[in-house]
Formats: C-alpha cells, sequence, structure tokens
C-alpha cells in the first residue's frame, strides 16, 4: 500500500472530480454538534427513525460522537446540489446514494494514502436508500450483515452535526426545505457528507 499522504486539498478536488457540486476543506473542531439534532430523528419530521443501524437510536450518540471528533484535526465537507422538487420526492434517495457512494469512496481513498483512521459520514438513512425494497433491516432484524457494507455511512444529523453551521464554515447559501416548501420559491437545495482525515 502506498503510504504516501495525499493531500486534503485534493481529496476536496477529488470529490469534485466524482460529482460533488463544491467540496472544501474544514478543521474537524469546526464541526458543531448539538443533541438537538439527533433528537429530531426520534420526532414525526423523520420517517426512518429506528430503522437502520446508521441512523438513531442505533448510530453513535452526538456525545460519543464528540469524543470521536476530537481526534481528529481536519475533514472535507461536500455537497451535491439538486432541484428542490427533485430533494422533495423520491429521486432525494438517488442522491443521497451518491453521497454515500462519495463519502465511502473518500474514506478509502484517503486510508489508501496514509490516513487510516478516516470515516465518512453522510445524508439520509441507508435503510430508505439501499434497502428500501427489504421489509426490515437483515442487520437490526435478522442479526445478519450490511448488504451494502461498503457503502453505507452514518447519518449526519443523527450522529448530531448542525448542518446549517456547517453551510455557514464553508460559505455555501442554504434554505431550509421542509415539506411546506414550495419548490417555486425555492428551487435548488442540497445534500452533504463529510470525510474525518486522520
Amino acid at each position: 500500500m502506498d503510504t504516501a499522504k495525499i493531500n486534503i486539498e485534493e481529496l476536496a478536488q477529488r470529490l469534485i472530480d466524482l460529482g460533488a457540486s463544491d467540496a472544501k476543506a474544514i478543521t474537524a473542531k469546526s464541526i458543531m454538534v448539538e443533541d438537538r439534532f439527533a433528537e429530531m430523528c426520534s420526532s414525526s419530521q423523520c420517517p426512518s427513525y429506528g430503522l437502520a443501524p446508521s441512523c438513531p437510536p442505533h448510530v453513535m450518540t452526538p456525545g460519543e460522537f464528540r469524543e470521536l471528533l476530537d481526534r481528529y484535526e481536519q475533514a472535507v465537507a461536500f455537497k451535491i446540489d439538486a432541484p428542490t422538487a427533485m430533494l422533495m420526492g423520491d429521486g432525494r434517495h438517488d442522491i443521497a446514494r451518491l453521497i454515500h457512494e462519495m463519502s465511502s469512496g473518500i474514506e478509502k481513498l484517503a486510508k489508501e494514502n496514509g490516513y487510516p483512521n478516516s470515516k465518512g459520514m453522510a445524508a439520509g438513512s441507508c435503510k430508505m436508500i439501499f434497502c428500501y425494497d427489504q421489509p426490515q433491516c437483515v442487520v437490526l432484524h435478522s442479526d445478519g450483515d450490511c448488504l451494502f457494507p461498503e457503502v453505507v455511512r452514518p447519518s449526519i444529523s443523527g450522529l448530531g452535526i448542525n448542518f446549517l453551521e456547517l453551510c455557514k464554515i464553508v460559505d455555501w447559501h442554504v434554505d431550509i426545505i421542509t415539506s411546506e416548501t414550495d419548490p417555486a420559491d425555492v428551487p435548488m437545495g442540497m445534500l452533504a457528507g463529510i470525510v474525518l482525515i486522520g
């Protein structure tokens, strides 16, 4: 294995080459984690609560994630811009799948280039993205192995990451999209991922 460390800016550029709308190197300590964002997952706002190991209550808690973050100095944040109408429909899962694939791919690339502890995170529930055609998650309900271990990554919001603060750090304009949002008023939105590099 090549142990020469790849430059973090090169990792960001690789994400853009893969189709990310933007990617930025950030410090790990700039990632704000708040319990309230993970708690939102258990509300009626999220139909994916409890369905997957990448989401609450099965993923690490915000407190555990804060402890993990303390071991890292740098990260790469990236996004895919997409029409709001797509993000409010079934197309959301296609974009989220790309986010998971990019996050896991850059994690793997970083590990191959001298950062063995790199860890990726992504938007969305893996159950809704990868196993939507399965009645239940095989990991949680059949004690089986994940069907997509190479690409599934923990949910950003499930870990408690404050996405709005992240957008401020990287200078991304973001409009909050809810089920009440009119795509005519907010034509574009985004989904994002983060890879801790270490």
